[in-house]
């Protein structure tokens, strides 16, 4: 299994509105997908973040070059500013705060 979990802070307050609209596209798409073992999004510490569990990078990948995740990565530099992504193998599906720390581990941010 791969866990992939990112963060990101709006650049500005009027881009809530498509881009959590966006996000929940792009969620669904995850939550539809056989592969995905796991979706969610939530806020931790200022920041926004996407966490999914998905049965091998192959699906991933599939997952993020199609539909609506596609879609949000073609503006989310209109919309966001990312603060990091990481992708981990794993052997169960980890909870919100063991993925928080591995993003906290590799992208540098501080605890």
């Amino acid at each position: 299994m791969l866990a992939a979990i990112g963060g990101l802070t709006l650049r500005n307050w009027y881009n809530a509105p498509e881009f959590f609209w966006r996000a929940r596209q792009a969620l669904n798409q995850a939550k539809g997908d056989p592969l995905c073992l796991h979706a969610s999004v939530f806020s931790h510490g200022g920041l926004y973040f996407s966490f999914s569990v998905w049965h091998d990078i192959e699906a991933m990948l599939t997952f993020a070059q199609s539909g609506p995740h596609r879609r949000v990565l073609a503006v989310s530099e209109r919309l966001a500013i990312s603060h990091g992504f990481h992708n981990f193998p794993c052997i169960a599906v980890p909870t919100q705060q063991q993925a928080l720390l591995m993003w906290k581990e590799h992208s540098g941010a501080s605890n």
